[in-house]
């Protein structure tokens, strides 16, 4: 993996340095304590979305931008947002 790669999560894994063969079930592993982070309705508070963005490298105003192709409803959604992040 390079240092430029496609998607934040492929970025955060280089950047732990995560071989290849690992890097399928480290994504899943990352995506699963995300999703547990999220309220009973899949949502994250506004808390939770700063932090995961920032340790992603990525801004809050770049996720709001980026759903304004989603509608806005998608900006508290976990989903959503791991998807975005490349999980």
């Amino acid at each position: 993996m390079t240092t430029t790669a496609a998607t934040p999560a492929l970025r955060l894994a280089d950047e732990y340095k995560v071989r290849p063969e690992h890097l399928t079930a480290s994504l899943t592993d990352s995506k699963a304590a995300m999703l547990s982070w999220a309220g009973r309705d899949g949502r994250y508070s506004i808390e939770d979305l700063e932090a995961i963005l920032k340790g992603h490298g990525e801004t809050l105003s770049a996720w709001v931008d980026d759903c304004d192709a989603h509608g806005f409803e998608a900006v508290y959604d976990a989903e959503a947002l791991l998807a975005w992040l490349g999980y």
